[in-house]
């Protein structure tokens, strides 16, 4: 009699559980999530989309900025390496070692401005990978390389400024003393 009971109880749970399953025969509205009511997540899941529109914007225009920007910065090394080339001959002899070994700089600097400009495209090319930019662990990382290479630019950019300083320093030597 207890082992019928027993089987009695076990096959009326499992009919409940169907049944429950099956929403006792009645459609009955899904319980929403979290307690919030469906159109409230729709609406915040549209507005985190916006976001995330808005943010990929914000680091495709500044990407496109550190870009201009460097592609400025080699521009203007290049430019001062070549008007220094051209006017060596005219700096005072003790000068001339000083002018070769700041032409020197500004070649490496231009070599440092291609290369950071390279990574910069790496880094864009990333940045359009879809597997890339859904782990938060790597859009972290992708930003942070930004945020490096932007200081980088910065930097080699007051480099540029700085040379330039030092080669109408140079110039205006020259044209003080002769080219004695």
């Amino acid at each position: 009699m207890i082992r019928q009971l027993f089987v009695f109880a076990i096959t009326l749970v499992a009919a409940v559980s169907v049944l429950s399953a099956q929403g006792g025969g009645q459609q009955q509205p899904s319980p929403p999530r979290q307690g919030q009511p469906p159109q409230t997540q729709q609406t915040q899941q549209q507005q985190q989309q916006q976001q995330q529109q808005q943010q990929q914007q914000q680091q495709q225009q500044q990407q496109q900025q550190m870009l201009q920007q460097m592609d400025r910065i080699a521009t203007r090394s290049q430019q001062l390496s070549q008007t220094m080339t051209q006017q060596m001959n005219r700096l005072r002899t003790q000068d001339r070692e000083q002018g070769r070994l700041l032409l020197q700089l500004c070649d490496t600097v231009n070599a440092q401005a291609r290369e950071t400009r390279q990574s910069m495209d790496r880094i864009n090319q990333m940045a359009q990978d879809r597997t890339m930019t859904q782990d938060r662990d790597m859009q972290r990382d992708m930003d942070r390389l930004r945020t490096r290479l932007n200081d980088v630019s910065k930097g080699l950019e007051e480099m540029v400024t700085t040379m330039e300083q030092m080669h109408t320093r140079l110039q205006s030597r020259a044209g003080a003393g002769g080219g004695k």
